[in-house]
């Protein structure tokens, strides 16, 4: 038999406090790095396969109950085959992937130059948090809104 013990009874466990919606002071714990989407890693060829610019981050905030909160972002990487269809907005999906990797980098301070962007570790700016139900869990979670609120510069 194996036991373990706790420094608190199991009576003491709080449960989960979300953060209210808003924008949230951020900063980046890693560099970002290129990664293989879900359904590329059970698909390669599949036509929603591709890759990712996968970013950490990190609440700051003056609250110890809200600062050091993390999330992670996947940020679709545009292929060549997005330049054939569009958004219901009518953009490429092309584009549209660009464009919100632009908008990040920007608003964490990164460079943008031509077909290149930038961030490094250590960047900060804001993102928008919401309250949601988790597609696995089926419990409420916070995510950053990388669609409709976008991003913007640290204040």
């Amino acid at each position: 038999m194996s036991e373990l013990e706790f420094g608190k009874s199991v009576d003491e466990i709080e449960a989960p406090m979300l953060l209210g919606e808003g924008w949230k002071l951020m900063e980046l714990t890693d560099d970002p790095k290129v990664e293989p989407n879900s359904a590329f890693k059970d698909d390669p060829n599949g036509e929603k396969a591709g890759h990712n610019w996968m970013v950490h981050l990190v609440i700051k905030d003056e609250d110890p109950a809200t600062s050091g909160r993390r999330f992670t972002l996947w940020l679709g990487i545009p292929k060549p085959k997005d330049a054939e269809i569009y958004t219901n907005q009518g953009q490429k999906v092309y584009d549209a992937k660009m464009s919100r990797i632009v908008s990040f980098v920007e608003a964490f301070g990164g460079v943008v130059k031509g077909s290149r962007v930038s961030l490094n570790k250590g960047s900060q700016g804001m993102c928008y948090v919401l309250q949601q139900i988790s597609k696995q869990t089926g419990e409420p979670e916070n995510v950053i809104d990388i669609f409709n609120q976008g991003f913007k510069p640290a204040v």
